[in-house]
């Protein structure tokens, strides 16, 4: 779901920040998740949908799910869908809960998915506006030179 809106936002709206904040965040979860690698906890309650298949070892470190679904909340409150973001924070907790339950994910992982989210809206936010004022500067420079 969270997928579908960032694309969005992007393809359709044409605002690429929630793109850009979901790209750092996964390049971060990657390297850190190549990193960190854990093996399952042995109470993990799997099923025949997860992936990879099987009790085998798996980076959880963060969970990538809660970041997006943080990121997509965020951007939904920026274009004032206050209630789409409301619905969307509702059920990343109960993904959360889930999460915990299943033992899929240790509750720090969930906890810094919450941060990163937070963090990489940030970070693209800053790096959009950064682009932002090197186009503008840039513009200027070439008025003043014609």
């Amino acid at each position: 779901m969270q997928t579908v809106y960032i694309v969005w936002a992007w393809v359709i709206e044409g605002r690429p920040r929630a793109t850009i904040s979901a790209l750092f965040m996964f390049t971060c979860r990657g390297i850190l998740g190549c990193s960190t690698q854990l093996p399952l906890p042995q109470e993990f309650l799997g099923s025949g949908v997860d992936f990879p298949v099987g009790n085998v070892s798996f980076f959880l470190f963060f969970s990538g799910h809660v970041a997006g679904a943080v990121i997509a909340s965020l951007d939904m409150r920026r274009m004032q869908r206050r209630g789409l973001a409301w619905l969307f924070d509702i059920l990343n907790v109960l993904q959360s809960l889930r999460l915990l339950a299943t033992r899929g994910h240790y509750t720090i992982d969930l906890a810094v998915g919450l941060g990163a989210g937070i963090l990489f809206d940030f970070l693209a936010g800053k790096y959009e506006q950064s682009k932002t004022t090197k186009t503008s500067t840039f513009s200027r420079s070439m008025k003043e030179i014609c």
